[in-house]
């Protein structure tokens, strides 16, 4: 008998509003079962969002921090930065993250969040930020920088 593995795809836009405790639901064709028994990571990304790594993710960048030597000080340094900068928060019964103060304030989200599939993760911005980018989406040009 084969196993088939299902690979979890973070496709389209989806618009929430942050509850009064600050969370968001995730979208429930991005929940995989047994999700509020996991953890997200999430980071401030230097363009002014939060990237936000899901479970399948964190356990991939944890074992690869796990190969790094502890005499390999350019590693630790990286694992510092990394894991230093890094927020871990589950996700509940309901589909809900919560962000933490410092991701939203990064973020400078308000109430209106747009959250963004990237593929393999997501992103998180404020909903105003993102209506203010430029449309201009060129399929070609992005199968080209993809190199497909």
């Amino acid at each position: 008998m084969t196993e088939t593995v299902q690979t979890m795809a973070y496709v389209g836009e989806f618009v929430h509003q942050l509850d009064a405790r600050n969370r968001v639901t995730v979208p429930s064709s991005w929940r995989v079962a047994g999700d509020d028994g996991n953890y997200y990571f999430a980071w401030p990304h230097p363009e002014g969002c939060i990237a936000v790594y899901p479970p399948h993710m964190t356990e991939e960048l944890l074992q690869k921090a796990r190969n790094i030597r502890q005499s390999d000080v350019r590693g630790q340094t990286a694992l510092r930065k990394l894991f230093g900068r890094a927020f871990k928060f589950g996700c509940d019964k309901q589909g809900r993250i919560l962000l933490p103060d410092q991701l939203k304030g990064h973020a400078g989200i308000e109430k209106k969040v747009t959250l963004i599939g990237l593929g393999h993760y997501f992103q998180i911005w404020d909903s105003d930020r993102v209506e203010t980018e430029e449309e201009d989406f060129n399929l070609l040009e992005a199968m080209e920088a993809m190199d497909i």
